[in-house]
């Protein structure tokens, strides 16, 4: 069978079409790159914001409608296909569907003439799709969630923790690092969850150290995502292990969402303002030259202009080195779609208003950067090379991008000579 996939969303999505790839070849099927030549299509979605379901929502009813046509089977696959069954099956009424957690299980469905909807069920522990592009390989560590964010529907998707071993996520490393990734993103819904379910305890910092001192091969890590609310718990043996080891990159993923307590406590996020502020000021005297990434949600319920004014005031105040910003989306199935919704003006009024902000701290940031020679981490190459500092921001390199010295997972020396709010702007000196 000619089986063609699309994929949207995050790392863990695209972990999932791996296995499902890994599956469909291991069963002698064959992948295809056209909706033309394949018997099957797989559509595997997401749903975190309200333009993304919007956009699922058309994808599927075009796949839907061809597939009506044809005679192929039509498989959706993902958080859509998790959270909110109903709605797939109401525009592509014999559609099969798939969650997450059933993603090896892809051929079962293949194998089958009819409509088959394997949605319950856990994921099979230590079972991890590798996916490496363009030398960058998210590993996924976790699935599954132990807050109760108001404004999300993911974890409708993939609520029940599911931790893999540390032997299974090294192996997965391995396989990564053999199959040409230099970058490794240890990925997740919350890695501050990181093996509760299975150890009974945090062991996010001794799968950094197992992972660093077992694998080797030029590559550096990235560390993903982690809710205050837990990184409270492993702070101290996290910066150890980031301090420690020459392959994880000075970074930290800490999603704020709001500066204000009255809208963190809406959001039912479990820790305050004052508390955040607390665990970053932490890291940063901890750990040289440490950047910080989080998110930032504005226009969600309740928030009014002091509320987003605070929010504004730390962002100035701890000077993230990269703001992932959203304007509120309504989503279903969650406590804050029930609450007054702030005007869709205002809310792009303060997203154009925060972007502002978050640019001229960028920018800030990476002008103590100009002039100065750096050392940086190869990991990307199209037109020019790209390259990461210890601490994560990326440096383009330009000028003798042809040359032989340059190449995947070299540490380089480079003289910054310009800086956006995005990115550092250099030449190549000379490789390490």
């Amino acid at each position: 069978m000619r089986v063609y996939i699309e994929t949207y969303g995050c790392a863990l999505n695209k972990s999932d079409e791996a296995l499902m790839v890994e599956n469909i070849l291991r069963e002698g099927h064959e992948l295809v790159n056209s909706i033309e030549d394949a018997d099957t299509l797989i559509i595997n979605t997401c749903i975190v914001r309200l333009d993304t379901e919007y956009h699922m929502v058309k994808r599927i009813r075009e796949l839907y409608e061809v597939a009506s046509r044809t005679g192929k089977k039509l498989i959706v696959a993902g958080c859509m296909a998790k959270a909110e069954p109903y709605t797939v099956l109401k525009i592509a009424p014999e559609a099969s569907l798939v969650s997450p957690q059933n993603s090896a299980l892809i051929t079962e469905v293949l194998k089958t003439r009819g409509k088959v909807i394997l949605i319950d069920g856990l994921r099979e522990r230590d079972r991890i799709g590798i996916h490496v592009e363009d030398r960058i390989a998210p590993i996924p560590i976790q699935e599954g969630c132990l807050s109760n964010c108001s404004f999300c529907i993911t974890k409708h998707a993939r609520r029940v923790l599911v931790s893999h071993g540390i032997d299974a996520v090294v192996k997965a490393v391995e396989r990564a690092v053999r199959n040409g990734a230099v970058e490794i993103q240890l990925t997740g819904m919350d890695l501050g969850t990181y093996g509760l379910d299975l150890y009974k305890t945090r062991k996010l910092p001794e799968l950094v150290k197992e992972v660093s001192r077992r694998v080797s091969g030029g590559y550096m890590i990235r560390i993903g995502m982690i809710n205050p609310e837990h990184l409270r718990y492993i702070l101290d043996d996290l910066i150890d292990a980031i301090n420690e080891s020459s392959k994880v990159y000075r970074f930290l993923h800490i999603p704020l969402q709001s500066g204000s307590n009255k809208v963190l406590s809406v959001m039912r996020r479990n820790y305050s303002v004052e508390e955040y502020i607390e665990i970053v000021n932490e890291v940063k005297s901890r750990i040289p030259g440490v950047s910080i990434a989080t998110d930032i949600i504005v226009g969600h319920p309740m928030e009014d202009e002091e509320d987003f004014n605070e929010t504004l005031k730390v962002i100035r105040e701890l000077e993230f080195e990269r703001v992932h910003l959203a304007g509120y989306s309504i989503r279903p199935l969650t406590y804050s779609a029930s609450l007054p919704q702030v005007p869709t003006r205002v809310k792009k009024e303060r997203v154009l208003r925060a972007l502002q902000v978050i640019e001229e701290v960028g920018l800030k940031i990476r002008l103590k950067y100009v002039g100065k020679e750096v050392e940086c981490f190869t990991t990307e190459h199209s037109n020019t090379w790209i390259c990461r500092l210890e601490n994560y921001i990326p440096v383009v390199v330009t000028g003798k991008s042809g040359d032989p010295a340059l190449d995947y997972g070299r540490w380089i020396r480079v003289l910054v000579d310009n800086a956006t709010f995005f990115d550092l702007r250099g030449r190549f000196l000379e490789s390490k």
